[in-house]
């Protein structure tokens, strides 16, 4: 029960770090980004930012894209080296729902840096408009670290309203 207490402490306080940034579901089409650590050097800084993608709209390619790696500087993986795509497809009998397949370096994730990465792959993916929820796996096993197994964007707070309101 402990376990859970503290699963659920991780989730609201990543969900609770800031984020520069419009709401991953109110971008257009065409500006399509990937999500990524940030190192940031104030206490209320972004645990997540966004790089603009410039590829192809379809689920696969972001994720391509994003294991690839950020290009853009004071931005991380949040991923464990060799993590690799092993399925990506859609979930028949959940409509909007997308699982995703990875490679069993990502099920050596824990705590905050399993949510970091879960909520990564979520922001990235959510912003196609099929995409509700999505579904993660490392080695075809869920992490017993979640509370929940279908994230979506909506659980992620990517702004700190309480730090906006006391400067």
């Amino acid at each position: 029960m402990k376990r859970y207490r503290w699963v659920s402490f991780l989730l609201a306080a990543v969900l609770f770090l800031p984020a520069c940034g419009q709401p991953a579901g109110e971008r257009p089409a065409d500006e399509l980004v990937l999500w990524f650590r940030t190192s940031s050097e104030e206490p209320h800084g972004p645990a997540l930012s966004a790089q603009p993608y410039g590829g192809e709209a379809r689920p696969e390619a972001l994720l391509a894209a994003l294991l690839a790696g950020p290009v853009q500087e004071g931005m991380f993986s949040p991923f464990p080296r060799g993590v690799s795509l092993v399925r990506c497809q859609w979930d028949e009998e959940r409509p909007g729902v997308l699982l995703v397949g990875l490679s069993e370096q990502y099920g050596a994730l824990a705590d905050i840096s399993l949510t970091l990465a879960d909520y990564c792959v979520v922001l990235t993916l959510s912003q196609l408009a099929e995409v509700e929820q999505v579904e993660i796996t490392a080695q075809g096993h869920w992490a017993v670290y979640r509370s929940h197994q279908e994230l979506s964007a909506e659980e992620a707070v990517l702004w700190d309203e309480l730090a906006e309101a006391n400067p």
